[in-house]
């Protein structure tokens, strides 16, 4: 069994804009559609902004469009919204209008970073707060009013905190800045909300935008990994046959397996689900949450934050586990290994036994490889990266973009398997972890 694991760093080979940055600059020059509706073009002091940012020309002219486009106010009752002829942009407005979590990403420095995982763990930083916050109250109680957060954006935000030169009498000018009081329980639905509303924008931009790029590169490696031979009978053999995905796009099927006729249902999992335009908020099933951070005597029982958790958003959103069948296939065939390895050694005959042992190890121990493309073996994913590469009978090969790429996913693996293990499957021989340099994007092959 062949497996392939791809993450974010496999768009991004194919110069798709993925990162999470690339969404946030997205979502900014989205806002002055809709608050400029005065005339049809966009001003000449911000055209700068809007069209000569570093981005991919083809969503940079779809943006355009859509300033230059027409667009109407309409009125329903004592509320006023703006609508173009993009009815997908439309809805990703309203998702990200006064969208909590949009907000506070633009205004805070993490937005300059590269990689999910600090977008996730940005999230995780802010819940845990709140939480700490909910465990100085004693008793434990969701229902009690938010006094103080120690996060300073959301605490500005939702919290009568008043700024000191308003502290001394000034009864009046207090008033005008109060808000109104809010529990934790109401701040929890509020932010939850909003990350489902902000998941959902993010699936509007991979699929009305992301993957209507044309693209141009392909990598040698995933096509040799992906390709079709045939045996010596002639007969059609697939070379590598399941695919663990943690990104949400279909760039994978569609540019090296659209042309063969592959179960992609059974075998490509999705394991943070997949963009979909079709769906809504309450059918989306794209997993974007954070990792336990609780001890293990309390997260079973507060459970306040818990759809917050990736956790509990896999489960919820029944999202991809078939790797765990495949898991289990490696697991058996081991297993089957070691029973016939049992029987051989009542082989009397020195020679005989030594030519039996070699031969259980190519049969079992030769076929079976994972391969790693574009993902950084952050423990983040620790649970599926060990029950992969932590098999006797499998070689795993990561490919790496740079020195400092291969760097970095060392010291991740490290995290992952521990110093021991990698040692011990990276040396000698035998070794089973291979890292691999990636070899340069080549032009499509139309």
């Amino acid at each position: 069994m062949n497996i392939l694991i791809i993450g974010n760093g496999f768009d991004l080979a194919h110069d798709l804009p993925t990162k999470y940055t690339d969404f946030l600059e997205f979502c900014k020059r989205v806002f002055p559609i809709y608050e400029n509706v005065e005339g049809r073009g966009v001003h000449l002091y911000q055209q700068e902004y809007l069209f000569d940012w570093n981005f991919n020309k083809e969503i940079k002219e779809k943006l355009k469009s859509a300033y230059e486009g027409r667009r109407k106010i309409i009125t329903d009752g004592n509320i006023a919204q703006i609508e173009t002829t993009y009815p997908r942009l439309d809805e990703m407005y309203a998702l990200i209008k006064d969208n909590n979590w949009v907000e506070y990403f633009l205004q805070c420095d993490m937005h300059g970073k590269e990689n999910w995982i600090d977008f996730e763990s940005e999230i995780s930083d802010v819940i845990q707060s709140i939480s700490k916050g909910i465990d100085e109250n004693n008793p434990r109680n969701m229902h009690n009013n938010v006094l103080c957060l120690e996060n300073k954006f959301f605490n500005d935000k939702f919290t009568n905190n008043v700024p000191e030169y308003l502290q001394i009498n000034i009864v009046e000018e207090q008033e005008k800045i109060r808000k109104p009081e809010i529990s934790y329980k109401e701040l929890r639905n509020i932010l939850l909300a909003d990350l489902n509303k902000l998941i959902r924008a993010f699936e509007i931009y991979l699929t009305e935008y992301v993957e209507k790029i044309d693209i141009k590169v392909i990598s040698p490696d995933i096509k040799e990994i992906a390709a079709i031979s045939y045996n010596d009978r002639g007969q059609k053999d697939t070379l590598f046959s399941k695919i663990i995905s943690f990104n949400y796009t279909d760039i994978y099927e569609h540019i090296y397996l659209s042309k063969y006729n592959i179960d992609l249902h059974n075998n490509i999992d999705y394991i943070h689900g997949k963009a979909d335009i079709n769906n809504t908020i309450d059918t989306n099933n794209m997993v974007l949450g954070i990792d336990e951070y609780l001890s293990k005597k309390r997260r079973d029982k507060e459970t306040e934050f818990i759809a917050f958790k990736k956790i509990y958003q896999r489960i919820h959103k029944r999202t991809g586990c078939k790797y765990k069948e495949w898991i289990d296939a490696l697991k058996r065939d081991f297993a089957d290994y070691l029973t016939e390895l049992e029987k051989s050694k009542t082989e009397k005959n020195i020679m005989n036994l030594k030519a039996t042992v070699s031969k259980l190890k190519k049969q079992y121990l030769n076929k079976h490889h994972v391969y790693i493309f574009g993902h950084s073996l952050d423990v983040t994913d620790k649970d599926i990266l060990r029950d992969l590469i932590l098999n006797d009978n499998v070689h795993t090969t990561i490919f790496y973009h740079d020195k400092d790429t291969m760097g970095q996913q060392i010291a991740n693996l490290v995290k992952v398997i521990g110093q021991k293990e990698l040692i011990r499957r990276a040396g000698g021989k035998d070794k089973l972890i291979e890292f691999k340099p990636q070899k340069p994007m080549t032009p499509i092959d139309n």
